[in-house]
């Protein structure tokens, strides 16, 4: 027996009536952007003492005429944040919206901070709704 359409719930997320197959988890994860999954993940971070860096873009060039590029220091791959906190670990993350994966150079560089002893780790937002990420900050892989 199926729930007439005026009945199902509407999905917080995308505003529809929920028929997602795959339930309300898959839509709202679906419909995070990497800057919201950003703020979520450095309050969190911020709440436990880590203290948090991102490796953003400038604007270099004539904003009035918008001539120029968006330039980094940060080489090609560079994981998006960096967590530091006494006694811990340092945790490298790359933030990638739900249905990406990460580019070679990111892998790349992943694997070489973990071989160095950090934690470095892809971050989706399911992994932030499943509690992934709060198990990472709350265990903060102690030295």
């Amino acid at each position: 027996m199926t729930t007439p359409k005026a009945e199902k719930p509407i999905c917080p997320s995308c505003g529809k009536q929920i028929t997602h197959r795959e339930g309300l988890g898959w839509c709202v994860d679906h419909q995070m952007s990497e800057k919201t999954l950003q703020d979520r993940v450095r309050a969190r971070a911020k709440g436990r003492k880590w203290r948090v860096a991102h490796a953003g873009r400038g604007w270099v060039g004539d904003l009035e005429t918008g001539e120029g590029q968006w330039v980094t220091q940060m080489p090609d791959g560079w994981p998006d944040l960096t967590l530091a906190k006494p006694g811990h670990r340092l945790i490298f993350m790359e933030l990638k919206k739900e249905a990406e994966e990460p580019t070679p150079a990111q892998v790349e560089w992943l694997q070489l901070l973990n071989q160095c002893g950090a934690k470095a780790v892809v971050v989706k937002p399911s992994d932030l709704r499943e509690g992934r990420v709060n198990a990472i900050l709350n265990t903060g892989s102690p030295l």
